[in-house]
């Protein structure tokens, strides 16, 4: 008799794809969950694993990227790039794939070699090029023949942390629910910071895997070196309660890259890279595929949870005694009702946050007028003192105002923005907070088990003002004829009516100018703010929805027919059974 073939166990591809279809048959409602689930099976399919390189503004983030690489496509700055991550995935040659927030795409199919691909990035990636993201990029993608991007890893060069753009490190934490592992890239000067400390606090429960580099010790002695690691490797273990043979990696990307492009292997060895990018080889090839199942599962359950806790309440609702059915309820309803309160409360301490912040743009554009209108006068002066020439003068002033206003409206509205982020952070929080507890006084008062997951019911900190986007026009200068005129003036008379109308020109025009960015500041304030109390009255309605939404349906079953309301109850505990079954099948492998 030939032998039964053996059949492969089922996967957790099969288990997400069931425990998608036992969701969908819950109910319509519970739709949006199935594809949730849906689009997790679909990335488990792919095998893609997001592997992002983070660390502080200027650690070498971008130059370590280009070294694993092994040539120059990522752009490199001496001042902080934008707040848009890019992902490098394998691909047969090198293209670039630009999203934007309005819908548009642009694609360059086909990129020769690695310093236009460079340049291709540079003019959606740099402030210099696109500063404060003015052009409205909303992601990058390139595809690169790199060995480097084998067995499916897309590497994401992420925003650094700790610049003066707040909103990069609010980018980059929005980024870390995509990511199933990460470099955390240190330098040795100074090896760590408390930026960094405070960073890696928030990125240890988001992360699964990471793996920790501390870059630029080419400039070390091999002694400084190693007590550079040593004490990296000590405030790791006494503040992020990392082991204490935590294994950091001591690289010089710079060398690194150097060595790459000319096919040093001996000096690529001797950089250190060979060693982390070997290190990432290995657990790529053998711990991949691990790490982003424990990952999807994480994310499945947290999924199954939310379903779970409406199926539980709306059970709960069916079966209690019409007497504490309405005891509990009503407390329910009080509850609901604090909620409602603390959101007015939230929605008004936002109003007076936004009337402070329209305030401090005020207080800066006042500023911005003094400095800006000090400047053009002092230029104009000096123009008119070495040519003679009120025309020449003009001309200098508007030359400072094409050069220098541009950087006086990056400035300011860099300032902002980091005001705005640091006041903003702290409503994102208590939002989250008030959203979170709704969902957990459901399962807290009618008994009901329910796991609030780490990091979800969260709002991310994704409501900000737009001026870092906008590209100000300048106010003209207008053209002064009476020069022309005052020729036969005496010199004293015709230079202090000159200095008179360069005067009164640098005020309009400081004026024009800085009220087109006080206004424009006004406008987007209002519409970050507005974003804002969206985010959070949605937020609250949905985790309404379900729960108080779940029991009233159930309440409103039962009062129409009692057999009804029994066969309702079967079909959820049946529901919920194999709904547990099913996570704890997925849990287990």
């Amino acid at each position: 008799m030939d032998p039964i073939p053996s059949r492969d166990p089922p996967s957790l591809a099969a288990d997400l794809a069931g425990l998608a279809a036992l969701v969908r048959s819950c109910g319509p409602e519970f739709e949006p969950a199935a594809d949730r689930l849906d689009a997790l099976d679909l990335r488990l399919d792919a095998g893609s694993f997001h592997l992002a390189v983070l660390g502080q503004f200027k650690r070498g983030k971008s130059t370590l990227l280009n070294a694993l690489l092994g040539e120059a496509v990522l752009p490199s700055s001496v001042v902080p790039l934008t707040a848009i991550p890019t992902r490098i995935r394998a691909g047969s040659m090198r293209q670039v794939r630009v999203d934007f927030s309005d819908g548009r795409t642009d694609e360059v199919p086909a990129v020769p070699d690695a310093a236009a691909l460079a340049a291709v990035l540079a003019r959606y990636v740099t402030e210099e090029a696109n500063p404060g993201n003015r052009l409205g990029v909303a992601g990058v993608e390139v595809l690169h023949p790199s060995p480097a991007l084998a067995h499916g890893v897309v590497l994401i060069d992420t925003p650094g942390i700790g610049s003066t753009y707040a909103h990069n490190t609010a980018t980059t934490m929005a980024y870390l629910a995509e990511c199933d592992a990460a470099l955390f890239l240190f330098s040795a000067d100074p090896p760590i910071t408390a930026v960094e400390v405070e960073f890696l606090q928030k990125v240890q429960g988001r992360v699964p895997r990471l793996f920790f580099v501390l870059n630029k010790v080419d400039y070390l002695s091999d002694d400084e070196a190693a007590a550079a690691t040593g004490f990296l490797r000590r405030v790791l273990a006494e503040q992020a309660d990392l082991p204490s043979d935590v294994p950091i990696y001591p690289v010089s990307a710079r060398r690194g890259l150097a060595a790459r492009e000319r096919g040093d292997e001996a000096e690529w060895r001797a950089s250190g890279c060979a060693g982390i990018a070997d290190r990432l080889l290995a657990f790529l090839a053998e711990e991949k595929q691990q790490v982003l199942e424990a990952s999807v599962r994480q994310r499945a359950g947290e999924v199954a949870d939310e379903v779970l806790l409406a199926l539980r309440l709306s059970l709960w609702a069916l079966a209690m005694p019409g007497e504490e059915l309405e005891e509990k309820s009503a407390r329910f309803d009080a509850a609901l009702a604090e909620a409602e309160q603390q959101r007015r409360y939230a929605k008004d301490m936002l109003a007076g946050e936004q009337k402070r912040m329209a305030e401090l743009v005020e207080t800066h554009a006042a500023a911005l007028r003094e400095r800006y209108g000090a400047r053009l006068v002092e230029v104009a002066d000096a123009a008119l003192a070495e040519s003679g020439s009120e025309a020449a003068a003009v001309e200098a002033m508007a030359e400072a105002v094409a050069e220098e206003f541009p950087l006086e409206i990056e400035a300011t509205a860099g300032m902002l923005d980091e005001e705005l982020g640091r006041r903003l952070r702290v409503h994102h929080e208590n939002a989250a907070r008030l959203i979170g507890s709704v969902r957990a006084a459901a399962a807290e008062l009618f008994d009901v088990p329910y796991h609030v997951p780490g990091t979800g019911h969260r709002l991310e900190q994704g409501s900000r003002a737009w001026w870092v986007r906008r590209d100000f026009s300048m106010a003209p200068l207008v053209p002064i004829p009476a020069e022309v005129m005052e020729r036969a003036l005496p010199r004293r008379l015709r230079e202090r009516r000159a200095r008179e109308r360069l005067g009164r020109q640098a005020g309009n025009l400081v004026r024009a100018n800085v009220e087109n960015l006080r206004w424009s500041m006004i406008q987007d304030l209002d519409a970050a703010f507005r974003a804002f109390a969206s985010e959070l009255d949605g937020g609250l309605a949905d985790a309404v929805l379900a729960t108080h939404g779940a029991i009233a349906a159930a309440v409103a079953e039962r009062g129409r027919h009692e057999e009804a309301s029994r066969d309702l109850s079967v079909l959820r505990e049946r529901e919920i059974a194999g709904l547990e079954r099913a996570i704890e099948r997925m849990q287990g492998r």
